[in-house]
């Protein structure tokens, strides 16, 4: 893992702090959790206006085509998904 050091503005200090005390967890846990959470959200905008695909957006979040698609619907982004997509994930299940 790598350190980073940077300036963090008053509003999101407050968040780190919120997000830390509700779930009882350190602050660089906390960040780290608000900092995936804001890529997962970035990703699927991106994947939901078309600039990415399905598996451009598990590459960049490092999961399966089956993982993205259970954190885009779980996050409300209806799919674009190709009937490739789909043909190439069951040919992944049969090797």
């Amino acid at each position: 893992m790598k350190v980073r050091s940077m300036r963090i503005p008053e509003d999101i200090d407050r968040a780190i702090q919120y997000v830390s005390k509700a779930e009882k967890i350190e602050n660089t846990q906390s960040l780290r959790k608000l900092a995936r959470l804001g890529f997962e959200l970035y990703a699927a905008l991106n994947y939901q206006n078309g600039r990415i695909t399905l598996r451009e957006t598990a590459d960049l979040l490092d999961l399966s085509l089956s993982e993205t698609i259970e954190l885009l619907e779980g996050i409300g982004v209806k799919g674009n998904i190709r009937a490739a997509d789909v043909l190439e994930s069951l040919n992944r299940f049969q090797h």
